[in-house]
């Protein structure tokens, strides 16, 4: 193998799948053909008549679990019309294929599991049965081919992991130099380690290390890549309020279970219609039984707490076969994180299994700059620093926001993006009504504005000024209109009052508002999101055209007191209300602005577009809804002046300055879904929308080039020529009407580029260290445990992909401690309790533990007045310089801000979750 060349190069968890690493792992599959496929569909649309419920589907879980059960825990069914398949890591035999479908078939038509007649098989188990089983090696089908993407078949990477994962497991895993785990496979082509689970300090409580394996694509890599993510797995008290178990079966040699369970929360228990069709196969289902008797027991146990109006207490030993997994996260004495440190260990288990057939994904460091940010110290003389702050004094920009190390914008910098957007003074109303809140905002405004703490207590309705003749403050007591209860009176109560929030007269108002999570006994979640008044007002002052943000006055502990020192929370508060008010300053010029021999990223408008598929709230029906919003960061036409921000909605769908957008959109309903349209006719609508803004876009713009970045896993379903499978094609491969955006206008209105991100953290290689490679032959290599630099990963052909890593503030914040950085959990420190203050000591089991992130950078040029690689660099300053926020962000700013206008929407966080019923686009 050649030698890499000297430079740094970035190490993940990411190996080329070749036929190598799969060795001769092979698989059974069947093929469903196109009768049998519509055997299938003609059952599930019988299961949406009998439910009356169109997102039902044929319960093929019935099939897997039970065949799963039989065949040691190995079984994938998908029925998707595309490529539909049964595969299996153990032959099946058809006789038991034809029983099992057969009950399947009339329990789903809800035929009682004691009249199906096992002698009389539907037509739909006959052909199933008799349909051919291929044996399958998977190294056949991972040869890559020169100069395309991957065109691997699905059931590749449904069930490739099975065999890697128990390869992975056969070894024990080194921790530490002295001390190995045991890796359990799991059926899900994971990783757990049973024998070792985590427990709090006072004991009782549980966690697993679980470990996915994946396999995914990057573009212009000809094989697919084995991806290894590690999680914290919470283990609950009780199986009845949790909806996924881990189970171990009996025998040897056989993977831990992953079961979804069915039922309400507090009666949650097996699938029931699987046990049904075991007992009447007459096969050993015990662990499904010990599931079912565990259930029984718990509902047992809490029915008798709730009759003696008491808290249902269960059992805490730890768990022997069965481990219900926490559906939520909150107040659990185990942190979530696994560590650095557990990630490099996982990297070096990997590399020792599968030993040279491990093919590393090759990552370079780019030798770019980024820029200074307000919020990086700066390390200069005490002399240096005092003529700085003379100088800045005698600019009118003196005062602690000026400081290196604040995020706060200076006065002038406001002033200057004020007056753009058409204004000549800034008001901040701060709405509110507890004084211990009032105290905080005006406490906030003093320190950021460096006012005279001896500055009078301003009265409420009395302008307090910040900067002499541009910016002020106002309060005003709000008590009816902001407290949390019902939304009937909350209008009158603001007309009443009188304030003057209007944006008018030359004056820029943003609003600064108190809020609570509200509280109440004996309501239901309906009730209490009804009790909410920062949705209320926030709609009732978008409606107004205000912009707003709101701080939290109190929560479960109380009212709240900052500590000493910063108050944090009322600090980002008002820094995003800058945001909605569309305020840029000069740091977003600077993050663009090129080196001398650089290309002018500074003169193109930078356009996120955010997509997102609002599932049904309680009491809909229907199909989902396609949310849509976007931003568009303007360059001045004079290159000193100051940038500006502009707002898009589907439901107001027009180019607008963010500050009037964002309060438009908030003021409207969501989207309604649309019933008559096919899952593809929805997503074409989606991106037709788009195409439409982006045309008015480019007459806005004027002649202004522009580039537009998306969201990959958001997309994926609208523009085709955003897939990975499909780099190697052209635009006449589509399936869909959109190839990418702005594909469909004039040559002249097109993006300049399209920048595709991606943030998820099982789909971006996971970065755990970094290799520096010296000139200096006789040099050995040296490494380094973090990375917050942009990598550019060696690709086959075509275009590259940027990796833009990033160290959470958590890790490597002012008293963060770096936990999980030399160790792992198993070796956390443990509570001391003591009378000497000396010998006490705080445990890091239940602390959370933080690894890298990563930001995957792939951009698809339209023209060659800017090459992808100025992009690419463009968009990682775009996430490590952001507008209100003092670290990095995972979304370059234009898509933040486009996602933040559907975050703050008052119906956002009133959604029900629901399971997409319709096919998913796989990314690879």
């Amino acid at each position: 193998m050649t030698p890499p060349a000297p430079g740094k190069y970035l190490n993940t968890l990411a190996f080329r799948c070749t036929p190598a690493l799969v060795a001769d792992a092979a698989v059974h599959v069947r093929h469903l053909d196109e009768e049998t496929w519509k055997l299938w569909d003609d059952l599930d649309r019988q299961c949406k008549r009998r439910y009356r419920n169109d997102s039902a589907q044929a319960p093929y879980s019935i099939a897997t679990l039970v065949l799963g059960v039989l065949s040691g825990g190995y079984v994938h069914f998908e029925p998707d019309r595309r490529a539909p398949f049964l595969a299996s890591r153990e032959p099946l035999d058809g006789r038991l294929l034809r029983r099992v479908f057969t009950l399947t078939h009339g329990l789903a038509l809800g035929d009682k599991i004691d009249v199906i007649d096992l002698a009389t098989p539907p037509d739909l188990a006959k052909r199933i049965a008799d349909l051919p089983e291929q044996h399958h090696l998977l190294a056949d089908q991972l040869a890559p081919r020169s100069g395309t993407q991957p065109d691997t078949p699905n059931w590749v990477y449904r069930t490739v992991t099975w065999d890697l994962a128990r390869r992975l497991a056969a070894e024990p895993w080194a921790i530490s130099d002295s001390r190995t785990v045991t890796l359990w496979p799991d059926t899900a082509g994971g990783l757990v380690t049973l024998d070792d689970p985590w427990e709090n300090d006072r004991g009782g409580r549980f966690a697993l290390s679980r470990t996915r394996l994946a396999l995914k694509t990057l573009p212009n890599i000809t094989s697919p890549l084995l991806l290894l993510t590690s999680r914290v797995t919470r283990i609950a008290d009780s199986l009845i309020f949790s909806k996924t178990a881990l189970a171990q079966q009996p025998g040897v040699g056989r993977p831990v279970l992953e079961l979804e369970l069915d039922g309400r929360g507090g009666a949650r228990t097996i699938n029931r219609l699987a046990l049904d069709a075991l007992g009447r196969l007459d096969m050993d289902y015990s662990i499904l039984r010990t599931i079912a008797a565990r259930s029984t027991r718990e509902q047992e146990l809490l029915a008798q707490a709730r009759a003696e109006n008491k808290p249902a207490r269960f059992p805490r030993d730890r768990p022997e076969q069965v481990w219900p997994i926490r559906p939520t996260s909150a107040s659990f004495p185990i942190g979530v994180g696994t560590g650095m440190h557990h990630l490099r260990r996982l990297r070096d288990h990997a590399s020792l299994v599968f030993a040279d057939a491990a093919e590393p994904l090759e990552s370079r460091e780019v030798r770019m700059q980024f820029p200074r940010r307000p919020t990086d110290p700066e390390r200069v003389s005490a002399r240096e620093r005092a003529r700085r702050k003379e100088e800045r004094a005698n600019s009118g920009d003196s005062g602690p926001l000026a400081e290196p190390g604040n995020a706060f914008p200076s006065p002038k910098a406001i002033v200057a993006s004020v007056k753009a957007a058409g204004f000549d003074t800034l008001r901040i109303a701060c709405l509110w009504y507890r004084d211990e809140t009032r105290l905080r905002m005006l406490d906030t405004l003093r320190s950021v504005f460096a006012l005279d703490q001896g500055v009078l207590d301003p009265q409420d309705g009395q302008d307090l000024e910040l900067h002499p003749g541009t910016i002020s403050a106002v309060f005003h007591q709000a008590g009816e209109f902001l407290r949390p209860g019902r939304a009937a009176s909350r209008e009158e109560a603001l007309r009443n009052s009188r304030f003057a929030l209007e944006s008018r007269d030359g004056v820029l108002v943003g609003a600064w508002c108190e809020t609570e999570m509200p509280t109440a006994e004996d309501v239901t979640d309906a009730d209490a999101d009804d009790l909410d008044a920062k949705h209320q007002t926030r709609g009732i002052l978008s409606a107004l055209g205000v912009p707003t943000q709101y701080l939290r006055g109190s929560d479960e502990k109380g009212v709240i007191q900052p500590k000493e020192g910063r108050d944090h929370p009322a600090e980002w508060a008002l820094l995003d209300l800058y945001r909605s008010l569309g305020i840029i300053d000069d740091r977003i010029a600077n993050a663009l602005k090129p080196p001398a021999t650089g290309h002018p990223v500074d003169r193109v408008a930078h356009v996120g577009i955010h997509v997102r598929q609002q599932n049904r709230r309680k009491g809909e029906r229907g199909r989902p809804k396609v949310v849509i919003t976007a931003s568009a960061l303007v360059p001045p036409s004079d290159p000193a002046g100051a940038w500006t921000l502009l707002g898009w909605s589907s439901t107001r769908p027009e180019w607008q300055p963010y500050r009037t957008a964002q309060p438009a959109f908030h003021a409207t309903a969501y989207p309604e879904g649309t019933d008559s349209r096919t899952y593809r006719q929805r997503w074409d609508e989606a991106a037709d929308i788009v195409e439409r803004a982006l045309q008015d876009l480019a007459d806005e713009l004027d002649g202004i080039p522009y580039a537009v970045t998306v969201d990959a896993m958001a997309s994926r379903r609208m523009w085709h020529g955003l897939q990975n499978i499909h780099q190697s094609a052209s635009a006449e491969t589509r399936t869909s009407r959109y190839w990418l955006p702005g594909s469909t206008l004039h040559r002249d209105d097109r993006p300049q580029a399209v920048i595709r991100v991606n943030i998820e953290d099982d789909e971006v290689p996971p970065p755990v260290s970094t290799t520096r490679v010296s000139k200096d032959l006789d040099s050995p290599p040296t490494d380094g445990e973090t990375a917050t630099t942009l990598y550019q990963v060696t690709t086959d052909f075509g275009t590259p992909v940027w990796i833009l890593c990033n160290v959470p503030r958590s890790y490597d914040g002012a008293g963060a401690g770096r936990l999980g950085s030399k160790y792992t959990r198993w070796d956390a420190r443990r509570s001391v309790w003591s009378d000497n203050k000396a010998e006490r000591r705080k445990g890091e089991i239940d602390q959370n533990w933080y690894t890298m992130t990563a930001t995957e950078i792939y951009p698809l040029a339209y023209t060659d007045a800017v090459p992808a690689d100025a992009f690419a660099i463009a968009t990682a300053k775009l996430c490590h310089q952001t507008i209100s926020w003092s670290d990095r962000i995972r979304h370059p700013v234009p898509l933040h801000a486009a996602k933040q206008m559907d975050l703050d929407h008052p119906q956002y966080r009133r959604t029900v979750q629901t399971d997409d019923p319709e096919p998913q686009c796989h990314f690879h």
